[in-house]
């Protein structure tokens, strides 16, 4: 009967060991995929940012500086600018927003935009996000015409 019992729960700690390492791995697939958007969201939301200049006859570059623009965030849909703050943080609605505002609950992902000097009439766009040690990135080209 003791060995059946050993037996049964070598087979019962391997089984559970199984499913913590699986879980493990579904928790950092989960915070890979949230990066990926943050960075895309990043540059997209620079991408906004030159459209709306166009659209309102500014130089599609105002309020990009690339000495300034470290951070965006979705409230630049209404202020069209960067912010300064790259930590990533959750609002009352589980939103991801550069924190400051609203936005107050710490997470682990900090996301950096990087523009680019003036080449040839356009300006490139990097958008990473770093979260525990790893880093995930997005590129863009701003053209100063909208296609």
């Amino acid at each position: 009967m003791l060995v059946v019992v050993f037996v049964v729960g070598i087979g019962l700690i391997g089984a559970l060991s199984f499913f913590n390492i699986n879980i493990n791995n579904q928790n950092e697939v989960k915070n890979e995929l949230i990066a990926a958007g943050l960075a895309q969201e990043g540059a997209d939301l620079v991408r906004n940012i030159r459209d709306y200049n166009l659209l309102n006859s500014k130089a599609f570059d105002f309020n990009l500086d690339p000495a300034s623009c470290k951070a965006i965030d979705f409230s630049s849909l209404s202020s069209h600018s960067c912010v300064s703050n790259q930590n990533i943080c959750t609002n009352a609605n589980l939103q991801y927003c550069q924190c400051g505002g609203s936005c107050n609950a710490s997470t682990n992902f900090i996301r950096k935009i990087t523009v680019g000097g003036l080449v040839n009439g356009s300006r490139t766009v990097t958008c990473t996000v770093t979260w525990n040690g790893r880093t995930t990135t997005a590129n863009d080209v701003l053209y100063s015409t909208q296609f």
